[in-house]
């Protein structure tokens, strides 16, 4: 019984090595590894299809206003995601202006501009675990590329309005 369980663990870490959540598709050969030029596959038939005409930013919700851009308010709490790789969740966002829309999952939330110690800041964000959270003035940025899970939403913090 005892010689199982190694044997069990070493196959169970074989096989993540090994990359088993990898897809089961094979890519095609690239130019630079086979030392040609790469073919298209034969599997998908060309279509003379011509690409879809981009739509004008001014004609619907596609590009957001100027005022998206600005400072706003937000109600900050904590999601109680964690994760095994960067960008995570760690905070939802909603704004109180907009009881509607979606919760904005942010990944990080930037104090640099509060100007506060460490034990300060400690304590203000104590206050994103309860029930609304906290309530900030700040701006919302994409960082593309955070880490191996993708772009990341950075919250950064111009101002603490409620639950200092």
């Amino acid at each position: 019984m005892t010689f199982r369980q190694p044997l069990l663990t070493a196959a169970l870490a074989l096989g993540l090595l090994a990359g088993c959540s990898k897809g089961n598709t094979p890519e095609p050969p690239r130019a630079a590894e086979s030392g040609g030029t790469a073919s298209a596959p034969m599997d998908k038939p060309t279509t003379d299809k011509p690409a879809p005409a981009p739509e004008s930013p001014s004609g619907g919700t596609a590009a957001a206003p100027s005022a998206e851009r600005g400072p706003a308010v937000f109600f900050i709490r904590n999601s109680g995601v964690r994760c095994m790789t960067t960008p995570c969740p760690y905070f939802i966002a909603t704004r109180p202006d907009r009881p509607g829309d979606e919760p904005i999952q942010v990944h990080e939330v930037d104090t640099a501009a509060l100007g506060v110690s460490d034990e300060k800041r400690n304590s203000i964000m104590e206050a994103a675990n309860g029930n609304p959270g906290l309530k900030v003035e700040g701006t919302l940025d994409t960082v593309p590329n955070a880490g191996p899970a993708g772009a990341a939403t950075v919250l950064r913090i111009r101002r603490v309005v409620e639950g200092q």
